[in-house]
């Protein structure tokens, strides 16, 4: 009897260790620097996290620990297969007293690695992150009566988005500056969510609980399992700006009348023709356009307000065009 007491103890307190771990960390050969502690994560369920890594990893191990340097008390995320692989899709895990055969494998060097520990469901996701070219603002608070006319009248349509800017500096950011308003016509009159292509699916981005203030805002639910979304308090001027890769929002409220020095990020009026290899571009003000394959490389570049550019071949292409304040992108097919 004090024997299984014992261990019904000892059970609970294992079960509370997992729930009430607070700080996790990479070190190893692969981690730049040695060791880093990894981000915690808020999730769809009130007091449970997960834990992430977005950045660079170098050719080597990783061990995924509770602890910054080996202690006693260290305690190891070891996948339960040896020699598996960062990049992996819901690898389990169990935790080990020490490093022998704790270690996870990185086989070459690169600045896109993304990775989740799930503590409650003990399981690592990782991936080498695919860049965006686009994303998009939709709701029923981005524009007033939609799919008035049609049999989808105040429900949200895609045609009403509206597109984020991506940046130069930096390819995984996205902003947008406009205004948002509770249009009553429309369904979720005061909520969005962000679609990362001119469509529904496959990339969204959603909040972690229903009605999250953007002010408020700071991490983001990739493709979640709810289709919760983001709520304004009240209608105006917004700046919304997030970060793809290291799946992070913030917004700011900027007044009811638009700021001194700051403009409304406006639709592109251009034209784009596609005929044959050679895509045909005219706008009102000379614009710097780039075409990059879907690998992210680049193909062609021009300036001017009346450019040709062609494409090496057949195939899939991103357009991004600016006039050095304001862009926006365009999905190119090539036949």
């Amino acid at each position: 009897m004090k024997r299984t007491l014992l261990y019904i103890i000892c059970s609970l307190f294992s079960v509370s260790f997992t729930l009430a771990q607070t700080r996790l960390y990479v070190r190893g050969s692969a981690v730049p620097g040695g060791v880093q502690q990894l981000e915690r994560f808020s999730t769809n369920v009130t007091g449970r996290y997960t834990f992430k890594f977005h950045g660079k990893l170098l050719p080597g191990d990783l061990y995924i620990t509770t602890t910054d340097s080996p202690r006693t008390s260290s305690r190891y995320y070891a996948p339960k297969l040896v020699d598996t692989n960062i990049v992996t899709d819901k690898a389990d895990y169990a935790q080990k007293t020490d490093s022998l055969g704790a270690e996870w494998a990185v086989l070459f060097e690169a600045d896109n690695y993304r990775f989740t520990v799930d503590t409650y469901n003990k399981q690592v996701t990782g991936e080498l992150f695919n860049r965006w070219y686009e994303a998009w603002i939709c709701g029923g608070c981005v524009e007033d009566r939609q799919g008035e006319g049609t049999d989808q009248e105040g429900h949200w349509q895609i045609s009403s988005g509206k597109q984020m800017v991506q940046s130069w500096d930096d390819p995984n950011v996205f902003e947008w500056t406009g205004l948002l308003m509770s249009y009553s016509y429309n369904v979720e009159p005061k909520r969005f969510k962000i679609n990362g292509q001119y469509g529904w699916s496959p990339k969204v981005l959603h909040p972690f609980a229903q009605d999250a203030s953007i002010l408020t805002a700071k991490q983001v639910w990739y493709n979640g399992s709810e289709d919760y979304k983001w709520v304004i308090s009240k209608d105006g001027y917004y700046h919304i700006k997030i970060n793809v890769f290291k799946e992070t929002i913030e917004g700011e409220y900027l007044g009811a009348e638009m700021p001194d020095g700051v403009r409304v990020m406006p639709e592109a009026e251009v034209d784009i023709d596609v005929r044959g290899r050679d895509i045909f571009f005219k706008a009102e003000t000379p614009m710097t356009l780039r075409l990059f394959s879907i690998d992210g490389s680049q193909r062609a570049a021009t300036f001017g307000t009346n450019v040709t550019l062609t494409a090496p071949s057949a195939g899939v292409y991103i357009l991004t065009a600016t006039d050095g304040k304001q862009g926006t992108t365009w999905k190119i097919v090539v036949k």
